[in-house]
């Protein structure tokens, strides 16, 4: 009889590890053909990526994956996000409509995809303001920035208020991990805060946990980090040797056309409030390959104030320190060299320094 229960054991400990310990993927797509299907996901912390062979448009994957995630499918030509949980998952549909494909046996998936419903309000306001926003300058202009940042501000409530409600739910868990990708410190706290200890306790919770900590170094109220660049010139350039003034660092590249564009805003700004103690400090992460670009766009677009660059690209040390994933990105600084805010940019920006300086 022991023998027989221990025997039983082992086959429900078995059984219990393949369905709650492994995922399995059968893809069905018509207009693949015979190609490959690249699938990027984690076991764990571990980020790993495999080709799998497709035939007839048919493809099947297995991973020891033991919880929900979401992954990055990259068909030729085209990728898409889904999420899986251990299981059987089926997606089916073509590859020329890779939005419209069915997928059953996540239900992670599912609630994504209700979830994405539930935003589109939000896109639907967006998309015609967006459409007329290099058109439009001065008053029009600020008050488009003002409509488009309460849309933000909206949709960000909306995500908290989500993810308060479902703390347990694994999709909840991936909004927190996007909101830390590009947002600051204290929001992002304040959406792990909302998690259950279950999913705080999961690898990607932890992940969270460590982008935190990156995060907290870019809150308001810490100092800047001691750092020196070169300008365009070549002469090394100390941050320290702006302490005394308000300090707006803009991260930024001569390849990034959001940059660009808001480079004559940022002139404005800077030719508004320079009298008030207030100067503008550029950081280029362009690499060694664009440096002849970065001087071309200094030429063009005068830009006023001091330029610096080590042209390391993303390995730029501040921009690993800070763990900035996109230009631009902006710290203010006051006379003693503390971040005050992070990402202003426009009317924001403008409205921070009227309420410093007037």
């Amino acid at each position: 009889m022991r023998y027989f229960l221990i025997i039983t054991l082992m086959a429900l400990t078995s059984l219990t590890e393949s369905l709650f310990g492994q995922v399995k993927i059968n893809g069905n797509l018509k207009a693949l053909g015979n190609s490959s299907v690249l699938i990027q996901y984690y076991e764990g912390n571990i980020s790993k990526s495999v080709n799998l062979k497709v035939t007839d448009g048919k493809f099947s994957w297995e991973a020891p994956v033991t919880e929900a995630q979401k992954i990055t499918m990259i068909f030729p030509g085209r990728a898409i996000y889904l999420f899986i949980e251990p299981g059987n998952i089926n997606i089916t549909g073509s590859r020329d409509s890779l939005e419209q494909l069915k997928i059953t046996g996540s239900k992670i998936n599912d609630e994504a995809l209700a979830y994405a419903k539930t935003m589109k309000v939000f896109e639907e306001e967006q998309k015609p303001l967006l459409l007329q926003y290099g058109k439009l300058a001065g008053e029009e202009k600020t008050a488009l920035e003002e409509k488009l940042a309460d849309i933000v501000s909206r949709k960000n409530t909306a995500a908290n208020d989500y993810i308060a409600a479902h703390g347990q739910s694994a999709f909840s868990l991936n909004l927190v991990t996007e909101y830390s990708r590009l947002g600051n410190y204290e929001d992002v706290l304040r959406m792990y805060g909302l998690l259950s200890k279950k999913m705080k306790s999961t690898a990607e919770g932890q992940r969270i946990a460590e982008r935190l900590v990156i995060l907290k170094r870019s809150a308001a109220g810490e100092k800047i980090m001691d750092f020196t660049k070169k300008d365009d010139k070549g002469n090394p350039v100390s941050i320290a040797a702006f302490k005394g003034k308000y300090v707006y660092i803009d991260f930024w590249a001569s390849w990034c056309a959001p940059c660009r564009r808001e480079i004559p805003n940022l002139i404005k700004t800077y030719n508004t409030f320079k009298d008030h103690n207030f100067t503008v400090v550029s950081v280029s992460l362009d690499d060694p390959t664009d440096k002849d670009r970065w001087l071309a766009a200094l030429t063009s677009l005068k830009m006023p104030w001091t330029q610096l660059a080590d042209l390391k690209g993303w390995d730029d040390e501040i921009r690993l320190y800070y763990g900035f994933n996109a230009v631009p990105s902006t710290l203010l600084l006051d006379p003693n060299g503390t971040i005050i805010a992070k990402d202003l940019r426009g009317v924001a920006l403008d409205k921070k320094l009227k309420e410093l300086f007037l």
